[in-house]
């Protein structure tokens, strides 16, 4: 009588297992198909941009003081970031709330879209949400980084990586440089961030 108790135990805790594991992988797999379809819209958006500035030069744009809702199309999304010594290609969306975090590198809005200071935000761990920033810490000096949005393309070298504080806006500041500032959770340091800077080759 035990045995088959505990033998039922046993296939009910096997088939939960394999249940959870299912489902598990049933949602990476829509996480993967979702964060490809952003990509997929941040290259169309980027594309047809591109194709309208061959009919116009428009070098004299002031491109900050472009509203954001004329940036705010299709899903919130800005462009894409990409850094190809960690075979990183991500969608970027305006703001940082934990909603856009969810499934895009985040735009930190008071910082600069295009020249200046680019302020971009993303989590380095998590089973269900985009971690894009998780192998940042890997960057060394001169690693490049690459920021593509309806405005053209800028390659950046990395220039300084370091901790700051959770409380530090200072580094998303606007600069007369044209510079890309990633920034990041530390692992068991919930008071610091990890801070990638690059500037414009």
């Amino acid at each position: 009588m035990k045995k088959k108790l505990f033998r039922r135990a046993f296939i009910l805790m096997l088939l939960s297992l394999i249940i959870i594991v299912l489902i598990i992988l049933f949602l990476k797999i829509r996480f993967k198909v979702k964060e490809e379809k952003l990509v997929k819209i941040a290259e169309d958006i980027i594309q047809v941009n591109e194709d309208e500035k061959t009919e116009k030069d428009n070098n004299e744009t002031n491109i900050d003081v472009i509203s954001k809702s004329e940036l705010n199309v299709n899903e919130n999304i800005i462009g894409i970031l990409e850094i190809p010594k960690l075979n990183i290609k991500a969608p970027i969306k305006e703001g940082t709330s934990e909603k856009i975090l969810r499934e895009a590198v985040g735009h930190f809005s008071n910082s600069s879209f295009w020249n200046g200071n680019v302020g971009l935000a993303s989590h380095n761990r998590g089973n269900l949400v985009a971690h894009y920033f998780e192998k940042i810490n890997q960057l060394v000096i001169g690693d490049e980084i690459i920021y593509k949005t309806k405005f053209g393309e800028r390659r950046y070298k990395v220039e300084e990586i370091k901790e700051i504080k959770s409380t530090d806006w200072s580094i998303i500041t606007q600069t007369s440089d044209n510079i890309i500032t990633l920034i990041t959770c530390i692992k068991s340091k919930p008071n610091l961030r990890l801070c990638v800077k690059a500037v414009e080759k």
